[in-house]
């Protein structure tokens, strides 16, 4: 892949050491590329936007600071950043029902493993399952066509049946319906804010056993959460699929183990943020309630991911990954 990257191209031809380390991330960055970021969903929305590659999207933000070295550190900070593409959430589908919903389901009812036609007593009990999503944000029909998991008629998401249903004919149709269990998947979890309303209805208006399963969890979301399940008598199961550390995130204050070069970004994203005249409540300046999520789907960023990636103005005007806002 050959572009005319003046800074990244300026790295490589610059001092041995720095040199070393741009070429490797060029390197590594054009193949991710190749096979992730150029899925990024909302930039093919945009006339602007849909014919420019992923490389050259990150050659124009690395280009917005002004500060050199604030923007090598935000070139570097790229190696942290998690990116789940189509085939990755295709992957935690399967990871979410194989590893997470069967197993709980067989607790559930006590199933013998070793039994011959355990396949089919399972089959039968997932006929009384609901499987639904915690948000619309989680595709519900990608993820039932992709694991072959059969479902009810409806398939709500949870925070807006919070918002809008009526429990009286949430149980109604859970009685028609002969339903026992009700499973919700969610594909990102940050602070848990979101996660715990929803699930916290579901509570109240579903009288069985609950799982909770998001694909990707991060630690302030993880904490939540276990906490709501340990507190719900055991009507209700958390069970990640994956739960990035607090090591992984980069947040307001330091934490233990995380890279050295997240001092160097935070200053960095300070600068950013100034020139772009961009105003955060606290906390805002790591994404929302301060979770400092490294992480993009290839169908939207998360507004927990700093927006320092994801936000645009008129003078911050080329974000790495252009944030499709619900309003």
């Amino acid at each position: 892949m050959s572009n005319n990257l003046g800074t990244i191209d300026g790295w490589i031809k610059s001092t041995i050491d720095r040199s070393q380390q741009a070429t490797r991330l060029k390197q590594i960055y054009e193949l991710q590329a190749q096979f992730l970021f150029n899925q990024y969903e909302p930039t093919k929305a945009s006339p602007s936007e849909a014919g420019t590659s992923f490389i050259q999207r990150l050659e124009r933000w690395i280009s917005s600071f002004d500060d050199p070295n604030d923007s090598w550190s935000a070139y570097h900070s790229l190696r942290y950043f998690f990116f789940i593409g189509q085939q990755e959430t295709e992957e935690l589908y399967r990871c979410s029902v194989q590893h997470k919903f069967l197993p709980w389901l067989s607790e559930q009812i006590e199933a013998d493993i070793f039994s011959g036609n355990l396949s089919e007593i399972l089959q039968q009990e997932i006929k009384r399952c609901w499987p639904c999503p915690v948000t619309d944000s989680l595709r519900i029909n990608s993820l039932l066509h992709r694991t072959a998991l059969d479902g009810q008629d409806l398939r709500p998401d949870w925070l807006s049946l919070r918002e809008l249903g009526d429990c009286r004919r949430i149980q109604a149709y859970v009685a028609k319906h002969d339903v026992k269990y009700l499973i919700l998947f969610e594909d990102f979890v940050g602070s848990g804010s979101q996660c715990k309303r929803a699930a916290r209805f579901a509570l109240r208006a579903f009288s069985g056993p609950i799982l909770l399963v998001p694909l990707v969890a991060c630690h302030p979301g993880d904490e939540t959460l276990r906490s709501l399940a340990a507190n719900s008598n055991g009507r209700l199961t958390y069970s990640p699929v994956i739960v990035l550390g607090a090591d992984c995130l980069v947040r307001e204050t330091r934490s233990e183990n995380e890279p050295n070069s997240f001092e160097s970004l935070r200053l960095a994203m300070q600068h950013g943020y100034e020139k772009g005249q961009f105003n955060f409540d606290s906390g805002g300046a790591y994404g929302y309630d301060g979770v400092g999520s490294l992480v993009s789907s290839y169908s939207n960023c998360p507004n927990n991911t700093p927006p320092i990636f994801h936000a645009k103005s008129a003078s911050w005007p080329f974000p790495l990954f252009p944030r499709k806002r619900r309003a």
